[in-house]
């Protein structure tokens, strides 16, 4: 996993397949709404505050996620604050 910061308010997550088999999350658990993807969004997510920074609480996001070649999947985050 590779967190990139874009802007103030946006990043980048890089999964790729290995990534998955760490969690042992399948391709098909990855890809629909289950409890493990779930964690780890939520497990990227901290991992975002810790490393660069990225809030998240108070503030909502918008995900824009893509699975490009080399078996990888793109996760961008825009934060907004909700107040």
């Amino acid at each position: 996993m590779r967190i990139e910061k874009i802007t103030e308010n946006k990043i980048r997550i890089i999964l790729n397949i290995k990534d998955l088999q760490e969690k042992n999350i399948d391709l098909h658990s990855f890809m629909s709404n289950s409890i493990e993807s779930q964690d780890l969004f939520y497990d990227m997510l901290d991992k975002a505050e810790k490393e660069i920074g990225f809030e998240t609480k108070d503030y909502k996001l918008i995900i824009e996620a893509l699975a490009v070649p080399e078996r990888k999947f793109y996760f961008d985050c825009d934060s907004c604050y909700s107040r």
